[in-house]
């Protein structure tokens, strides 16, 4: 009996040794916008997988990419796509994985959310301090309803880095050459007299909010969360549009998605009747091939079931999921992910 007991409690062990070598610690960073989201599906995948952990320390995109490109982390998180010399000229592959939008708000008396209009050159022109007054007649054409009043815009923008890509910068650099030879892509450099800057979308959105006759922008779910007067935009296809889930979508639906080009999309200004302009995707970044093919396999695995089960809690999280379109044609290309004989690390 005694014999018996000591074999049971070396078998025991043994398979504790075996489950602890069998443990596998996935590693990532970058842009902290998608964090929260990345996390909570990290908690949903580990209860499914026990022995595997996922941890994700929000850092910046740039950030990211250095910790990808130095094999300190596993994957990275980026808000605007990488070109594809870049990628191949660091052994990377990205793809999308959630959908967030970018809406232009207003602090106007009796106006409500979704009443006031703008198309891009219009916006464009009141943050180049073209149009410094809200009664201008390129305002009141786009707004003949409204009684716009007799007072000065006040322009609320967020401090943005010299050389910063961002989605409402890119936007407007297709729709205004102005912007474009001033400000490039970004949203850097010089602002009219009438601007208040701030240091993050909280900031950005309260002093929106406590300020009579101003305009900004902020990410789209928390303008609806705190009821502030987003704007209509006239869209690609010459529609009025708001920032609906079902319109963010139509922006990638309508977007033309190629792993060939490594998925180099960025969302604004896409065509189709409902598409928000100002949409944008958050993009993983992972090693096409891994010293450690086992890490790179999980996480496939882990965006695999989020893309497939995490929609909820992607809603719940404020962001909008990847239609199905788009998920089919992301995970055909995770084919390109292989361990050092060639070898797809995951196959579907």
């Amino acid at each position: 009996m005694k014999r018996k007991m000591i074999m049971v409690f070396l078998l025991f062990i043994a398979s504790g040794i075996s489950f602890l070598a069998a443990a596998i610690e996935v590693t990532g960073t970058g842009s902290m916008i998608p964090g929260p989201l990345i996390r909570v599906w990290a908690d949903a995948y580990e209860i499914r997988t026990p022995g595997v952990t996922l941890k994700f320390q929000g850092s910046s995109p740039a950030g990211g990419i250095k910790s990808l490109t130095n094999r300190e982390v596993d994957f990275s998180t980026i808000d605007m796509p990488m070109d594809m010399d870049t990628m191949k000229k660091n052994g990377l592959m990205q793809f999308p994985f959630a959908l967030g939008a970018v809406a232009p708000i207003v602090n106007l008396q009796s106006v409500y959310p979704g009443q006031f209009k703008l198309d891009g050159k219009a916006l464009a022109d009141i943050f180049l301090g073209n149009i410094k007054k809200w009664n201008d007649p390129a305002l009141v054409a786009l707004n003949p309803n409204i009684k716009l009043p007799d007072a000065g815009i006040i322009i609320i923008h967020r401090a943005s880095p010299p050389g910063l890509s961002t989605i409402i910068g890119d936007y407007l650099a297709k729709i205004h050459p102005q912007w474009k030879a001033t400000k490039g892509d970004g949203m850097a450099g010089e602002w009219p007299p009438n601007s208040i800057e701030t240091k993050s979308p909280p900031d950005n959105l309260e002093k929106i909010k406590a300020t009579q006759n101003s305009i900004g922008y902020g990410p789209v779910s928390l303008a609806m969360k705190n009821k502030l007067a987003y704007v209509q935009m006239k869209n690609k296809a010459g529609n009025f549009v708001s920032p609906s889930d079902e319109n963010i979508s139509a922006a990638a639906v309508n977007a033309v998605w190629d792993e060939r080009n490594g998925f180099d999309v960025v969302l604004s200004d896409q065509t189709g009747a409902n598409s928000w302009p100002i949409t944008s995707a958050s993009y993983v970044l992972v090693r096409k091939q891994s010293d450690h093919p086992e890490r790179n396999r999980e996480v496939l695995k882990y965006f695999k079931y989020s893309l497939r089960y995490g929609g909820l809690k992607a809603i719940e999280y404020d962001y909008i999921p990847l239609p199905d379109s788009v998920t089919t044609v992301v995970r055909t290309s995770w084919k390109h992910i292989v361990d050092e004989k060639g070898v797809p690390v995951l196959k579907d």
